[in-house]
């Protein structure tokens, strides 16, 4: 196989996996409007042109197999299958195993894929209730290797672990395309690279013209601000895509998971357009998919108690995607029976990870919901029960740099409202100092700054150091205790951040700040990955290399560090106790 026909190959791949998406969104539209002859035109052009590319390119087994799936939808169109859940399933069923093709082949471009069973199934489907049990049965199937991912319960994990596997076998094989359909991925990052480089330059030529009194060069490095800027803005938009394609996919998995459970669930998709950095996007699924599944499952009643409390037997669950104050806020809203605060505040204590004498508001127990183990179910499920899906949740869209809150009012439905960096490579921050050093503080991380007043800084039996801010006492700290540096322990001269985007807000104190400005993030050395309380590292405009603060880990650091001072003086008392 020559690389002109490698490369046609994997072009039709690129293309067969949009198709696919589109098509499967066009079957969930098709099992709620069912007479809607425009949707059922387009999903028949979609299989027809689907079936006449991959025979074009050589993927003969694919072109038999995409064949009879034609024919399929075409009963469909002529009304020989009356369209109901069991052929909807049907339908996504195939979808499932072409999706399964495209990655094997991805694999090996010349692998043979056993295609007979299911042109048996397709051939011989006759719309049956009971072929949709059997089908329901098929798909809540997973594998062994996928037990990590077996909380999403569907085809998701099989998808993954192909993938993974196509992923790892690209590397090693010959060059294939890059992720993009325009512009090749890895010009994209180049750019961008090249774009950071300029914005640190930049930054450099800003501080030099403080000592530089020629009135053209002032002028110029105004004018190379500007177009700086707007060079960052266009090439950070190259990596911008709709958050369509993800949300998409949940229309699936409410329609899956409510059949498991035996419930009535429609999904309202609202502002799929919204753009996101697609490295954000790429680690966006997971969460969504627990999030979804829970408001299924956790969030809307059974039909009887629904009809019960007065309310349609169908539950509704929206997703909506929007943008504010230079970020993109996710939410996940359900009008189902709401969070009990009680119930969740006892089922904490059951499991040990509050204790009795914790005193919480509702809010607070709402965000139990995320602790690692926590669950209401009694008993493990194929959809629940297990306590970690939240805890992902949490965990990954920390790691995006993001945060979740949950808002609930009982009976009448729960919203969970993800705030998210629009990029990963660029972010406006702020630099502060400590101790004749310098950091980088992201600002969607700070709440607020202010200088403390003398009755505001007082110490706490419990709390140690506590600031008093309108009435509410936050723990206080010295940036400089988190990284062992000396202490000023002149409060009231310094400068006070507030943060308040994790379970528990709190505020440090650094000398001063010296400026506000985008800084371009740079990734740590392996011998510095994974540290508490620093999320990567950038060049300053002095040249100088400065960590980048990760304040919703600073405060682990700190009780780490307390843990190994505790541990160093316990081998100390032992060693002398030998002696």
């Amino acid at each position: 196989m020559d690389a002109f026909e490698k490369e046609l190959k994997l072009g039709f791949l690129d293309e067969a996996e949009q198709s696919i998406a589109d098509v499967e969104h066009s079957f969930l539209t098709l099992e709620t409007d069912p007479n809607n002859k425009e949707n059922i035109d387009n999903i028949f052009r979609l299989a027809h042109n689907l079936k006449g590319s991959s025979k074009a390119v050589g993927f003969d087994q694919m072109g038999q197999f995409t064949h009879e799936f034609e024919t399929f939808v075409l009963k469909v169109k002529n009304d020989e299958l009356k369209v109901n859940a069991a052929v909807v399933s049907m339908l996504l069923k195939a979808t499932d195993f072409v999706k399964l093709m495209i990655v094997e082949l991805r694999i090996n471009l010349e692998a043979d894929i056993s295609i007979e069973e299911m042109l048996a199934k397709l051939k011989n489907f006759t719309g049956e209730s009971a072929e949709l049990i059997d089908l329901l049965q098929e798909e809540t199937e997973i594998p062994d290797e996928a037990a990590l991912t077996a909380e999403t319960g569907d085809n998701e994990s099989k998808l993954k672990l192909f993938a993974r596997k196509a992923k790892q076998t690209a590397h090693a094989k010959a060059p294939a395309l890059d992720e993009s359909i325009r512009v090749a991925g890895s010009k994209v990052e180049k750019l961008l690279n090249a774009v950071g480089e300029m914005v640190i330059l930049q930054s450099v030529l800003s501080q030099s013209k403080d000592g530089t009194n020629t009135q053209n060069f002032k002028k110029t490095m105004h004018q190379l601000s500007k177009v700086s800027k707007e060079i960052q803005d266009i090439s950070m938009g190259l990596r911008m895509v709709p958050i369509k394609p993800v949300f998409n996919k949940m229309l699936r998995i409410v329609r899956d998971t409510a059949q498991t459970l035996n419930k009535e669930v429609m999904l309202n998709l609202v502002g799929e357009e919204s753009e996101i950095d697609k490295n954000v996007l790429e680690n966006l699924n997971d969460p969504l998919v627990h999030l979804i599944r829970n408001s299924v499952d956790h969030g809307i009643e059974s039909a009887e108690v629904r009809l019960a409390n007065g309310k349609p037997a169908k539950g509704n669950i929206e997703l909506k995607a929007y943008h504010k104050s230079g970020k993109l806020v996710i939410e996940v809203s359900d009008d189902g029976g709401g969070l009990n605060a009680e119930l969740l505040r006892k089922k904490a204590i059951e499991k040990g990870i509050i204790s009795e004498t914790d005193v919480l508001s509702d809010s607070e127990c709402y965000k139990l919901v995320f602790k690692a183990g926590f669950s209401t179910k009694e008993q493990i499920t194929e959809v629940s029960g297990r306590g970690v899906g939240m805890d992902v949740v949490r965990t990954n869209i920390e790691l995006l740099g993001g945060e979740i809150q949950v808002e609930s009012t009982l009976k009448k439905g729960t919203l969970f409202r993800i705030t998210l960096p629009l990029t990963l490579a660029i972010v406006d921050a702020m630099i502060a100092s400590y101790g004749g050093q310098k950091y980088v503080v992201p600002l969607n991380h700070v709440y607020e700054t202010l200088q403390p007043k003398l009755n505001q800084v007082y110490k706490e039996k419990n709390l140690g150091t506590v600031l008093l801010l309108r009435g509410e006492n936050l723990p206080l700290y010295h940036l400089g205790d988190f990284f062992a540096q000396k202490r000023n322990n002149n409060e009231t001269n310094m400068i006070a951040i507030v943060f308040r985007n994790n379970n528990k807000p709190y505020a440090i104190l650094v000398d001063d700040i010296l400026s506000q400005q985008p800084v371009v993030v740079k990734r740590l050395g392996s011998d510095m990955e994974g540290m508490l309380g620093i999320s990567g590292t950038t060049i300053l405009g002095d040249g100088r290399p400065c960590l980048i603060l990760e304040a919703q880990d600073l405060l682990l650091r700190k009780i780490s560090r307390i843990e190994n001072n505790l541990n160093n003086d316990s081998i100390k008392l032992n060693t002398k106790e030998v002696a």
